[in-house]
């Protein structure tokens, strides 16, 4: 009987590789020698050159803006990012690449069994690429979007060389609709919220293409600059325009979105190129530009822990916004504070109210620049582009008072018994349609849970009141801390 179930247990595991489903390598014998020792070889060569002073040799990365060229144009750059991973270990690695042969409308996720290269096959974190896969209908295994790509099979050997036992999750983004992509960083990082997994990210894209060597130096600074400060809007705008290029753009866009909801989303440039100094030529005519940019894991504040002279200078700054925006019509830019906690990157609301009468209120749900910068926006926002009201007047200023909430990052709840009314803050989304309250709104209304998440739905998200209660609705609370002028 032993010996039968063994026979049998060989049988199965032979039928299961047999079967199983490999992504064989594309551009091996290409892009890089399809022959395993000669491949190490390549790679323990870029490996050793590699030069890092000691403060960026201790960067443990979240995120890695990567290559993926030829390896004797882009392969030495590669290496920087990729040789902080010495002796880590991460259980999941995400990777986000650009579909250079298809644009499906689509976000292509593999669903096979394992990724291949000469250094053998890399296993697929199955349970996470189904949990993405019913994130949305258009998040789909196109199996056919990742047989010639090669942006996700040029990263996998620099993982094999420095890790073990890890898997990987490819997905190439096959669209630029950014509702789809924001759809996924949402997915992505509702999973890593909920998963005890160490997860790194991977955004796989190289940087201006064909023009004369200056040209592209000084694009790629330009674009470098607008990632290393953060400065997500005006690369976005610059991408679109023309002023910066990455191919990869529409990957590296999400990678950003879950950097940023976790606060690990400042920007270490570790190696700049292009493929004329691979090639030794400064005077090259059309040469890429490629980048190794790490993003460290060191999180922001969860709790804005502001002193009392701290909440004074966010007030008077809020005020002087709004009285600067009147006389000049433009945002003030006021200058970077001394207290540290000011300038940390922060989502945050600015609510007036008129004879305890609300006058405006906009603000982020998620961090995207410094809180002292986030408070003079956001109180010009609240003063003059609140749909709702009539731009503030001067005549009236005197009668306007300013609040200040400071969000601490949202996190996913499966059931609304972990809402505490007075103490979360809640937003809500279905669809496309979204909804938020802060936590003083219970407060203020005096609403039970149920009245409170009915006006949610029916008056913010313009949903059915009970939205809440369906499956597909997602829900995530966040605290604030709060403080007036009164």
């Amino acid at each position: 009987m032993t010996k039968k179930i063994i026979m049998l247990t060989l049988g199965l595991l032979v039928f299961s590789i047999l079967w199983s489903e490999t992504r064989e390598p594309a551009v091996a014998g290409q892009w890089y020698p399809a022959n395993e020792k000669e491949l190490q070889k390549m790679l323990n060569g870029f490996f050793k050159n590699v030069k890092l002073d000691g403060e960026k040799q201790k960067i443990t990365p979240s995120g890695i803006l990567s290559p993926h060229a030829g390896y004797v144009f882009c392969g030495q750059v590669a290496a920087y990012g990729y040789s902080l991973l010495k002796d880590k270990h991460y259980d999941t690695v995400i990777i986000f690449g650009p579909s250079h042969h298809y644009n499906t409308g689509c976000v292509s996720v593999y669903n096979g069994d394992y990724y291949k290269t000469p250094l053998g096959t890399v296993p697929i974190d199955k349970k996470m690429v189904s949990e993405i896969l019913k994130a949305d209908k258009k998040f789909k295994f196109q199996e056919f979007v990742h047989r010639p790509e090669h942006s996700i099979e040029a990263e996998i050997p620099f993982l094999q060389y420095q890790l073990k036992n890890f898997r990987i999750v490819p997905i190439l983004i096959a669209t630029n609709e950014l509702s789809l992509l924001d759809k996924l960083a949402e997915t992505i990082i509702k999973i890593i919220e909920e998963s005890d997994k160490k997860i790194l990210l991977i955004a796989s894209s190289d940087m201006s293409h064909f023009h004369d060597y200056q040209t592209a130096v000084e694009m790629d600074s330009h674009t470098i600059d607008l990632i290393q400060n953060k400065k997500w809007d005006t690369l976005q705008q610059d991408i679109f325009s023309r002023k910066s290029e990455l191919c990869g753009y529409f990957g590296f866009y999400v990678f950003t979105k879950v950097l940023q909801h976790f606060g690990y989303d400042q920007g270490v440039l570790l190696k700049y190129a292009n493929s004329g100094d691979a090639m030794g030529d400064t005077s090259a005519t059309r040469v890429v530009g490629y980048s190794s940019i790490v993003f460290p894991k060191t999180q922001r504040p969860q709790k804005a822990e502001l002193s009392p002279s701290d909440k004074k200078y966010l007030l008077s700054l809020a005020r002087q916004s709004i009285e600067y925006y009147l006389e000049n019509k433009k945002v003030i830019q006021p200058e970077k504070p001394k207290s540290e906690i000011l300038n940390v990157d922060r989502a945050v609301f600015v609510t007036l109210t008129k004879n305890h009468t609300l006058r405006g209120c906009i603000g982020q749900l998620m961090a995207q620049m410094p809180l002292y910068q986030a408070v003079a926006e956001m109180a010009v926002s609240a003063a003059f582009q609140d749909y709702r009201f009539n731009p503030v007047k001067r005549n009236e200023l005197k009668d306007i008072s300013i609040e200040i909430s400071v969000l601490t990052p949202m996190k996913s709840v499966k059931s609304i018994d972990e809402i505490k009314m007075g103490r979360d803050g809640v937003y809500i989304k279905k669809g496309m349609r979204t909804g938020v309250f802060l936590p003083q709104v219970a407060e203020e209304t005096g609403w039970d849970k149920k009245t409170f998440l009915e006006n949610l739905c029916s008056h913010k998200a313009f949903l059915p009141k009970d939205a809440y209660l369906d499956k597909d609705t997602e829900i995530y609370i966040f605290q604030v801390e709060k403080f007036s002028e009164d």
